[in-house]
């Protein structure tokens, strides 16, 4: 999802909602910051990770993004 398409869908709702994201293991947590983050695609293909990681220090990334966490 691009920046404008968030944008777009939070607009749709109350400007007061609570915005979560997936808990580690089961649950939702709330969301308490946005980040811009150096991204490496396609970092991972275990199921268990996300496709993508970020990039650490002067490591080399595919692309920026941001993180919400």
């Amino acid at each position: 999802m691009k920046v404008k398409q968030l944008i777009e869908e939070l607009q749709k709702h109350d400007h007061e909602t609570m915005v979560v994201i997936s808990g580690y293991e089961d649950g939702v947590d709330e969301v308490s910051f946005a980040s811009k983050v150096n991204i490496k695609l396609n970092a991972f293909n275990e199921w268990y990770y996300g496709k993508h990681d970020i990039a650490q220090g002067v490591d080399p990334f595919d692309c920026e993004a941001i993180f919400i966490g």
